[in-house]
């Protein structure tokens, strides 16, 4: 490369990098002179590289209170395996070692940091001569052929700080089995992930067999039986497979790849997320990730409760005040006592979803449903979706709280499942009668998630209806002569948040039976009166009273008219209404006794607590039977 060009490129290579500085008073670090660029450096004391040439074979790290500074130097590979390696034997603590202001580029891992002989190390013996204060900042690592940034089994104590980890073949940076107590914060993790189970395909042979499959990809950060990290204030971008992805690996490959296994003692448990901004991509973060896939051909070690599936476990993650932006699936949880709090989420897209809780089969063959799950603070801008907190196969012991979307406070409700994979990685199969001749192109295209509806009509914090009145007539085969009226009262906090306002937003209605019967469940919409159609609300000038008329023969649920007033003035937060229906369905028989009613004001789970409930159980108020009627009073 002329000397020209390769200033030039080193100049843009510096100014991409936030330089780390050193003490004005500290001597220079020794250099090491181009004429090792092309063979591996070791050292055992710290160092400076000459940035006017490109380094070939990696720099490998042996002893503690090393301090590399590359100066912007290019450490460049087609076919090694490791840039700067960070190691020693399992017997060896390191400590106190610091790289900076590298361009690292075409490893297998750009930066491996690793325990020789970890692999053996006994239970309860593994953090003897334990690694600490292990820094890697102001670095760039491009296209690494597997890992860009590798923390290996049972390392503790590394900072990753100011990174760009851009283009990895597989994970941007792999926090591993066993690895606890690490930072990654203030970095850049883009377009990782393409190569590894690629979305392109790659051959698999299944005993004399091969298939072609088509893949997810990696993830921007995999924690894998990692614990007690904190990832914090990252850019997670255009990663194939998502942004963080929390699992315990099941022990692959004991079988295939004896050599390369090990037994897994740990769980991604205990992992603080928080600060960092994910955008775009199907996954913000998921934790858990392998609990509901098949992992069937990754021939796996731990043991299997259904064919192809093992628990998974990432225990007590913290996801908090992170940022998602056009995530189809924000934060996935599938494993208990997860945290997630005070996170924001916009998208301009309707079916992306902020939350989802659960887990498939776990829940379906263990019955262990998602315990334990907090989720409060959360604010949604998600177009079009007003309920983007969703439960997914059953959970128990969710603590849900001040969360809102669009502006208002809303509930969790039951969602619809993501599309999902035939196996973990695996998007597509086809059989390959030929190896030497592999399909091209992609598969068919996944379909694209469809529109959640909103959450189904609820009343979580339910005022009690006085004076309660509930009539309902239902003449078998004769649904045009059946009616239902339903009125009362109710006293809500004032002043009212959100504001009351039937027009715009519309009210639920609910009748229910003793026997699970519904004898309606509704949402009156909200709209203006149109005089052409005669529907819709009007509002008293002024304000303070409603009414709803529809008089079509597709009324909602039959509702042809609902009046609401505000008396307030009488009483502070004193609400009456008043709905009548004809020409519905109302399936009244004597099993369906006793009824209960429900007014839902802020439909439609009512988490502000505008609605109220009537129940005509007791001996007062009561139902009772005149002929083709009943009359609840």
């Amino acid at each position: 490369m002329p000397q020209l060009s390769r200033c030039l490129l080193l100049a843009l290579t510096l100014c991409a990098l936030p330089m780390a500085r050193a003490d004005a008073d500290d001597p220079p670090l020794p250099l090491v002179g181009c004429d090792q660029a092309d063979n591996q450096v070791e050292l055992t004391a710290s160092a400076r590289l000459d940035p006017s040439c490109t380094w070939t074979r990696g720099v490998e790290i042996t002893a503690s209170d090393v301090v590399l500074d590359c100066q912007g130097a290019r450490i460049v590979t087609t076919d090694k395996r490791y840039g700067v390696h960070i190691t020693a034997p399992t017997d060896v603590a390191l400590s106190n070692i610091t790289v900076r202001n590298c361009y690292i580029e075409g490893f297998l891992n750009n930066v491996h940091i690793e325990r020789n002989g970890f692999r053996d190390l006994a239970a309860g013996a593994e953090y003897d001569h334990a690694f600490s204060n292990i820094v890697v900042e102001d670095t760039v690592s491009m296209r690494s052929r597997g890992v860009g940034v590798y923390v290996d089994g049972y390392v503790t104590g590394v900072t990753l700080r100011r990174l760009h980890v851009k283009g990895a073949g597989s994970t941007g940076i792999y926090l591993e089995e066993g690895s606890k107590d690490n930072t990654v914060e203030d970095s850049d993790i883009v377009d990782n992930g393409y190569s590894e189970n690629g979305p392109s395909g790659q051959l698999f042979q299944i005993g004399t067999s091969y298939v072609w499959f088509w893949g997810t990809g990696r993830e921007g950060l995999a924690i894998d039986g990692s614990r007690s990290n904190h990832i914090l204030n990252n850019r997670f971008s255009g990663n194939s497979a998502g942004g963080i992805f929390l699992y315990k690996n099941c022990g692959e490959f004991v079988h295939q790849k004896p050599e390369r296994w090990f037994f897994r003692r740990y769980g991604a448990d205990g992992n603080t997320i928080e600060g960092n901004t994910f955008t775009g991509g199907e996954n913000g973060i998921w934790i858990a990730a392998r609990m509901g896939e098949n992992t069937l051909p990754m021939d796996c070690s731990d043991a299997q409760y259904a064919p192809g599936y093992s628990l998974d476990y990432a225990a007590d993650t913290a996801v908090h005040a992170n940022t998602f932006q056009n995530v189809t699936y924000g934060v996935r949880v599938e494993d208990d006592g997860a945290s997630v709090t005070d996170n924001q989420f916009t998208s301009d897209n309707a079916a992306h979803q902020a939350i989802l809780i659960g887990t498939q089969q776990r829940t379906a063959v263990l019955g262990l449903a998602v315990d334990r799950v907090t989720i409060s603070g959360n604010r949604s801008t998600i177009a079009g979706n007003t309920n983007p907190y969703r439960w997914l196969y059953g959970q128990t012991n969710t603590t849900f709280a001040d969360n809102q979307a669009l502006g208002r406070p809303v509930g969790l409700c039951q969602g619809q499942p993501p599309n999902p994979h035939l196996f973990v990685f695996v998007v597509a199969l086809a059989p390959v009668p030929d190896p030497s001749n592999p399909p091209t192109g992609l598969p068919s295209p996944t379909p694209t998630p469809p529109i959640v509806p909103p959450c189904g009509l609820d009343c979580t914090r339910s005022a009690s209806v006085t004076r309660p009145s509930l009539t309902v007539r239902s003449v078998a085969g004769l649904p045009e002569h059946d009616s239902l009226a339903f009125s009362g009262q109710l006293t809500v906090s004032q002043p009212f948040d959100p504001t009351l306002d039937p027009a715009s937003n519309g009210i639920g209605l609910l009748v229910n039976g003793a026997d699970a019967t519904q004898l309606l469940n509704v949402v009156i919409p909200g709209g203006a009166y149109d005089r052409a159609t005669r529907i819709g609300w009007k509002t008293a000038r002024g304000g303070g009273r409603w009414r709803y008329v529809n008089g079509s023969a597709a009324a909602p649920g039959g509702i042809a008219r609902v009046t609401i007033a505000d008396l307030s003035q009488r009483q502070p937060g004193l609400l009456q209404f008043s709905v009548q229906g004809r020409a519905g369905t109302y399936p009244m028989e004597p099993a369906t006794l006793p009824l209960a009613a429900t007014v839902v004001l802020d439909p439609p789970t009512a988490e502000t607590g505008q609605c109220g409930a009537a129940s005509f159980a007791d001996s007062a108020p009561h139902c009772r039977v005149y002929g083709a009627a009943v009359r609840c009073r």
